[in-house]
């Protein structure tokens, strides 16, 4: 019974295989198909492939495990199960067979790359500018190759710059980055182009009326500090095009409102707030205003339209004064800092009304006299009124400030005069700036008037001379018998009461005197052969006086010294007055001074404050920027006489944006060079300026040997003209000639990898390098030459470097190993697997050195 079961159980088995094999061989196979034609490996790589089947019914099935595979060159490439494993550098083709359908894949294997290395860590151009990156492949068995063509190369915006074969041409403002792929290896380098710093517009705040335009530019500032006009390069957009808008910085008003302007270029922008009105006239509610120290005031301004409406537009005007430090103003509000005028001005649009302002300064001063006579021991009260800008008055006699120029004659305070002796002076009263003054005569009267001015006449011969003595309220009196009547030579002319008689040839003065006034009067008897002055040329200084010595010659051979008794004339008074032979200087310039008698004339050049030389010191100026330095400026006259006229002289520089002078005190605004020049007295003098001038730079290391990952600073230090030295680490322009090798910021210097390198830094127009070596080794070495070894063992070596600076370090797994013959002996990482009988030898290279490890295989 159990082996009848056991047959029928056989049957049952044997019929239902049967049957499956029958339904599976009415499947018909149309195609094979696989999910990959061609393979690209590295070595040490793998890749999976798949089978399916495609039958004529049109199902499909997953065949990979029933396919037969096969490979061309199983050296290069293997293949199980669809499988493919790199095995080293070549070409295979991998064969797939199944129910009679072959299929091939062609596979491609290559070294491994180890690593991608890029020449450039960043990449900055202008616009229209290219620059080249190198990618260098470093593969596992120590060879490196150039594939900068090879890669394959994508920028994120090609807008901004475009790359062939890694040449990256800039196209305009802003970044991206480049990705660069070359197998399993890829890079990434930032691009700036046209990348600002900041940008700044000409104006903030635009004010048009109706259709009016107006160009605004545009200035870009890079991170090297140069500074462009960008004006046509930018992006402009208005928020309301309605009311204005804008094309390269012009903007036109199209309606009344408020626009804001938008300007871009590059990452940066900025905006310009814009006003545009239709405004027919502006008005100031005041047209002069007078202000106390330390008081304020509002202004109005007041736009008119063409629809005869007004509007308050004080806050949207532009603002300004001619002297703020006496009066400053901010949207029409008036601060009064000291006394003194200015102008303050609004402009609105294309509009600017002005108005006057006063700051404690009187308009007018008036006394209660103009000129007073008194007499000895007299005294009288005179009072100062001050008249405003706003028409009110004001007594100030008890606040202004009085003087006399004689006080032997007569003193003053308080506006009270008090006469001392006989004789004049001048009274004068100071108040808020201005000053004005009287005239004051003690027992004098205003004026002697003699008949005539000079008597000529032979010897023998007389001339009665009548004199009148002129009083300040006009009135006039005959006072030639009580007047004093003399002559400076007797043998030449005398006189009694006005009677004046020729005694002998040649020239005298008759001199009457009445109280304390007199005259001269030129007297020449006989013939007057020549006229001489004690000097032809006088250099005074201003209030300066000199007496002429006036000598008259006459034919008997008689001279006689006629300064009193000459005619007195000058060409410029501003300059030099002349009175009875006296020169007195008074203020710079030049005047000629003659004296006339006789007929006959004498010319005398006056100079005052005049220079014949003018000396600045120092002759030269160099310092850095944050200090002021002063110049002393000497003028020299004609007669040798020097003089300090610092305060006085007219100072210019040559480039305000690198200094600016007032009064000799030089101020520096910028790095650079010019020149200051001072003017007085028709003389100028030029002193050449050099701000913060870099003469040579320094650096703390000359040479520098580092390793890998360690960083060293290096301080640069700026020898500027004026011999001073500065820090200038932070503000210089660092690079390296390779950044592979080593990278560099804020005088940090990186190692990055092995090799040498130069690290280069500008600062001023001067530019300094410095040498660096990155893993220098003197020798490497391991602890084996040669070992012995079985097949299938491993064993570990160890390499050591020496470094020039004598420090040695292990860098068995930092170095790159390889062997001469792998199905020999494989290594990596400083571990030798014997793989097959023979020898071969393997090589350990760091830094550029290498050495060698001779291994020998046994059974």
């Amino acid at each position: 019974m159990t082996r009848l079961l056991m047959l029928l159980l056989g049957f049952v088995v044997a019929t239902s295989a049967f049957g499956s094999v029958s339904v599976r061989a009415q499947e018909q196979i149309s195609s094979l198909v696989l999910n990959k034609n061609e393979l690209s490996l590295e070595v040490g790589a793998t890749a999976a492939l798949t089978a399916t089947a495609v039958y004529v019914s049109g199902t499909t099935e997953n065949v990979t495990v029933k396919t037969e595979w096969n490979s061309g060159d199983p050296d290069v490439a293997s293949v199980y199960a669809g499988s493919v494993t790199a095995k080293k550098e070549g070409k295979a083709v991998i064969t797939s067979t199944y129910m009679g359908k072959t299929v091939i894949v062609n596979v491609d294997v290559t070294k491994r790359v180890r690593s991608l290395i890029k020449d450039k860590q960043l990449i900055e151009l202008r616009q229209g500018q290219s620059e080249q990156i190198k990618l260098t492949a470093y593969y596992d068995d120590g060879t490196s190759e150039d594939v900068t063509a090879k890669s394959d190369w994508n920028i994120d915006n090609g807008s901004i710059a475009t790359v062939v074969n890694g040449n990256v041409t800039g196209q305009s403002s802003g970044s991206t980055s480049i990705t660069a792929k070359y197998n399993n290896q890829q890079v990434t380098v930032p691009v700036y182009v046209e990348i600002v710093k900041r940008v700044d517009p000409e104006k903030t705040q635009v004010s048009l009326l109706l259709n009016d335009t107006e160009s605004v530019k545009l200035f870009a500032t890079y991170p090297d500090g140069s500074v462009e006009d960008v004006s046509d390069k930018a992006d402009w957009e208005s928020d309301d095009e309605t009311v204005a808008d804008v094309i390269k910085g012009k903007i036109t008003g199209y309606g009344p409102g408020q626009a804001t302007i938008k300007a871009a270029y590059g990452t940066k922008s900025t905006t310009i707030k814009v006003d545009v009105d239709q405004a027919m006239k502006i008005a100031l509610d005041q047209q002069s205003l007078f202000m106390k120290k330390n008081a304020t005031e509002q202004l109005k301004l007041v736009a008119t339209y063409p629809d005869g409406s007004s509007e308050d537009i004080t806050g949207r005007a532009e603002w300004s004064s001619t002297d703020e430090d006496v009066v400053y103003v901010i949207k029409g509000k008036l601060s009064a800092n000291e006394s003194g005028e200015a102008t303050v001005s609004a402009k609105y649009g294309n509009k600017t009304v002005t108005t006057r302002v006063d700051v404690d300064v009187p308009r007018r001063l008036e006394l209660s006299k103009e000129d007073l006579d008194l007499k000895t021991g007299e005294s009288e009260q005179v009072t100062l009124q001050a008249t405003y800008a706003d028409g009110t008055e004001e007594d100030v006699t008890g606040q202004a400030e009085w003087k006399s120029d004689s006080a032997g004659t007569a003193d003053v305070s308080g506006g009270k005069i008090t006469a001392y002796k006989a004789g004049r002076a001048t009274i004068t009263a100071k108040y808020g700036g201005k000053s004005v003054s009287l005239d004051l005569s003690v027992d004098v009267p205003t004026k002697l008037v003699p008949s005539v001015k000079a008597v000529n006449f032979q010897a023998g011969s007389s001339e009665q001379v009548t004199l009148k003595a002129v009083y300040v309220d006009g009135r006039e009196e005959d006072v030639t018998s009580r007047a004093e009547w003399s002559t400076a030579a007797a043998d030449i002319a005398e006189v009694k009461r006005g009677l004046i008689t020729g005694v002998g040839t040649g020239a005298t003065t008759i001199k009457a005197q009445f109280g304390t006034r007199s005259i001269a009067i030129p007297v020449s008897v006989g013939v007057l052969k020549t006229l001489t002055a004690d000097k032809t040329l006088l250099i005074l200084k201003k209030h300066e006086a000199y007496t002429i010595k006036l000598t008259a010659t006459y034919t008997d051979g008689t001279s006689l010294d006629v300064v009193q008794d000459a005619q007195w004339s000058t060409s410029n008074a501003n300059a030099a007055t002349v009175e009875q032979g006296v020169i007195t200087a008074e203020g710079a310039g030049e005047a000629k001074v003659t004296g006339s008698f006789g007929g006959k004339s004498v010319t005398v050049t006056v100079q005052v404050d005049t220079a014949n030389k003018l000396t600045a010191a120092p002759s030269m100026l160099a310092f850095d920027l944050g200090e002021t330095k002063v110049i002393a400026l000497t003028a020299t006259d004609g007669s040798g006489v020097s003089k300090n006229v610092t305060a006085e002289a007219e100072w210019k520089s040559g480039d305000e944006k690198v200094v600016q002078v007032v009064n000799g005190v030089v101020t520096p605004v910028s790095r650079g060079k010019t020149t200051i020049t001072a003017a007085f007295g028709g003389k100028t003098v030029s002193i050449p300026v050099e701000i913060g001038v870099v003469q040579s730079l320094e650096v703390d290391r000359k040479f520098i040997s580092t390793k890998k990952g360690q960083s060293v600073q290096i301080t640069l230090t700026a020898l500027l003209s004026d011999g001073t030295k500065k820090d200038v680490t932070d503000q210089g322009v660092w690079r390296s000639s390779s950044y592979k090798i080593v990278d560099v910021a804020g005088g940090w210097v990186t190692a990055v990898d092995s090799g040498t390198a130069t690290v280069l830094v500008s600062f001023g127009g001067k530019t300094v390098s410095i040498p660096v070596e990155v893993d220098k080794l003197k020798y490497l070495k391991t602890n084996e030459v040669a070992v012995e070894m079985k097949k299938g063992e491993t064993l570990q070596m160890k390499a050591v470097a020496t470094f020039f600076d004598g420090t040695e370090e292990d860098v068995t797994v930092e170095g790159l190993w390889s062997s001469t013959n792998i199905r020999i002996a494989d290594v990596k990482d400083g571990t030798i697997k014997a793989t097959g009988k023979g020898k071969a030898t393997v090589t350990v290279t760091y830094a550029k050195k290498k050495t060698t490890i001779v291994v020998n295989v046994v059974n």
